[in-house]
């Protein structure tokens, strides 16, 4: 076969449509797949984080059944009336080790206003007397309910219950305080949905001395200097490659967003970030979201190689196809008139051209056939007028 051939140019065509087709649906499952990935990030951050406010709500919850149970007690309501840290300390100190066990970390009785301070800290009895003056703090004193919501203290990032407590004159005596430390959501978000996450803090929020007094006594690595911005203040894994990060926190988009999609090994993950915020609205930390998309990574690409396979034997099917039914219906007829037409041209007047179907190539083999008709006569008679001379 000729390159120069109608056949070597069809064949050329074939296989060039061939190469195209498999370069566009390579891309196309890839952009499938980046799409793909994007929407399991995108769905890994919004599940997190409405999983993050249902377990704010659920441990609002129960921290208000809690201090609604104790300033129902009228031994500690008295005790807070009369000021008596002594009593308070010894009716309720045996029940923080059960509240601890339940999450709540933080137990604190403060004086109330004007001077707002700690009367007594049930997680750290020996330290008291320290003013307050936090957003929750300003909102329970002005509005003397319930006040919930995040709050970054000095080091610590806690959901907070705030709640005036009345004497039987139903004047207030104080405020009772209850908290859970945020970093322990982490790690029940992991065992619900197994995903890894991180906790970051603003630094414009947290306490550098503090940062590095508190890291000391939590045995954690003081990582103030790592960053610019934030400090890491739990992680649901031991490697660093979870925290990658550098924006703003407070550029943060209200619904999150994805950052990347990447790979350690053969697995094969996609990270996104959500702000939190405390009660006052501010962006005082965010949170990290590491989902493992190793299977369906490798689901999708099983998918993909046996969509290639399929497409590739298909479309090389259909080549042969077409070139075996160009050869039968083309090609072969018009070898065949070729062929014919030189043993004319060499003096075989008997060979003929058959008419093989009623096609475009047959009505083409019959014009060459009508024309080897023609060519013969005339070539006779004119061999007979040569020998009448």
């Amino acid at each position: 076969m000729k390159w120069n051939s109608i056949q070597s140019k069809v064949l050329i065509t074939l296989v060039a449509c061939l190469i195209a087709g498999v370069g566009g649906i390579l891309a196309l499952m890839q952009y499938s797949f980046a799409r793909n990935s994007e929407a399991l990030a995108l769905e890994s951050v919004s599940s997190s984080q409405k999983l993050f406010a249902i377990l704010e709500a659920r441990e609002v919850s129960k921290m208000t059944a809690v201090s609604e149970a104790l300033i129902m007690n009228p031994q500690v309501r008295d005790a807070f009336a009369s000021k008596d840290r002594g009593r308070l300390l010894e009716l309720t100190q045996p029940l923080y080790p059960k509240l601890k066990t339940e999450g709540i970390t933080n137990w604190m009785f403060h004086t109330p206003e004007p001077d707002m301070k700690v009367f007594l800290r049930l997680h750290n009895p020996a330290k008291f007397g320290d003013h307050l003056n936090r957003f929750m703090d300003r909102e329970a004193v002005r509005t003397h309910g319930i006040v919930s919501g995040n709050e970054l203290a000095r080091a610590g990032f806690a959901e907070r219950i705030l709640r005036p407590v009345y004497d039987s004159n139903n004047k207030i005596t104080g405020y009772l305080e209850l908290g859970e430390e945020l970093g322990q959501f982490i790690h029940a978000m992991k065992g619900q949905t197994g995903n890894d996450y991180g906790l970051l803090l603003s630094k414009k929020f947290v306490d550098r001395q503090f940062w590095k007094d508190s890291s000391a006594v939590l045995h954690r690595r003081d990582d103030w200097d790592e960053n610019p911005d934030f400090v890491i203040a739990d992680k649901t894994t031991d490697t660093g490659q979870i925290i990658r990060f550098t924006g703003s926190l407070a550029a943060l988009p209200e619904q999150g967003t994805v950052l990347e999609r990447y790979r350690n090994g053969e697995s094969v993950f996609v990270r996104g970030i959500f702000p939190i915020r405390d009660a006052a609205g501010n962006t005082v930390g965010a949170m990290f979201v590491v989902r493992d998309i190793s299977a369906v990574y490798l689901a999708m690409r099983l998918t993909q190689n046996i969509l290639m396979l399929v497409f590739v034997v298909s479309l090389l099917l259909g080549i042969l196809l077409v070139l075996a039914l160009l050869h039968r219906l083309v090609f072969k007829r018009l070898q065949h008139i070729i062929h014919v037409a030189t043993r004319v041209v060499g003096g075989d007047f008997e060979s003929e051209i058959k008419v093989s179907r009623d096609d475009e190539v047959g009505r083409l083999e019959q014009l060459f056939e009508q024309f080897r008709q023609v060519f013969v006569d005339l070539l006779l008679q004119f061999t007979e007028m040569q020998e009448t001379k």
